[in-house]
């Protein structure tokens, strides 16, 4: 799970999308969230490309894009754009990408921090461990009623510690900051444990340019 590029694994984003159960019906947004986190893992090496940064822009409901650094190995520079009911995927080395259009009914872009065990169909993108997700983090943990407890020094940070159950997983959302930002978020499944460390989590004015079909990209339409 932890080796994939954001190509591979947006194809599973756009199902996603179309079993979203609310829908969006909203107004052009005014803000969006900028985040850049790292992956720490002892399945995950750390010199590994899974381990590098990636930067994702959410806005609302509709408006997502997630950015990876070059993979030389793979030959995948992968970019991620989702403009509902619009989805491109890109791969920036060889400058093509795919367009596909979300179905609906509903149109909302979904960015799941744990996909758990391997997804292998529209059902299994049902289980309640996809609804932590990026850009709402702590929103998930105060609809879970966490409740927000002193946590420990980490990376030279005091945060504060959020924490819920999910099925045989436990979910960590450390916060830091004022205003309360997320500093890390673990998922602790047996003996295994995932972080995500964010090096960036900023709100900025919303640019629409970032959304739209990218430029100088081949595309061609993908089958759905």
């Amino acid at each position: 799970m932890v080796n994939e590029s954001i190509l591979e694994r947006s194809l599973l984003l756009i199902i996603a999308c179309a079993l979203s159960a609310v829908a969006s019906g909203q107004q052009f947004p005014e803000a969006m969230t900028k985040l850049i986190v790292r992956l720490q893992s002892p399945d995950v090496p750390e010199e590994s490309f899974a381990a590098k940064p990636k930067t994702t822009y959410r806005a609302g409901n509709s408006y997502c894009r997630t950015e990876e650094l070059p993979d030389p190995e793979q030959g995948i520079h992968g970019l991620l754009i989702i403009n509902e009911p619009d989805v491109w995927m890109v791969n920036l080395f060889i400058k093509t990408g795919q367009h596909f259009v979300d179905p609906g009914p509903t149109f909302n872009c979904r960015l799941p921090i744990f996909r758990g065990e391997q997804v292998k169909s529209g059902a299994d993108l049902k289980s309640p461990l996809l609804e932590l997700e990026f850009g709402r983090e702590l929103a998930y943990f105060k609809e879970k009623r966490a409740m927000q407890k002193q946590g420990p020094v980490l990376r030279d940070k005091p945060t504060s510690v959020y924490t819920s159950d999910v099925g045989d997983s436990q979910l960590l959302l450390f916060t830091t900051g004022t205003p309360e930002r997320p500093w890390a978020v673990a998922r602790q499944h047996g003996n295994s444990r995932e972080i995500f460390w964010y090096v960036a989590y900023e709100q900025l004015p919303f640019d629409a340019k970032l959304f739209a079909r990218p430029e100088g990209i081949k595309i061609e339409e993908g089958k759905q």
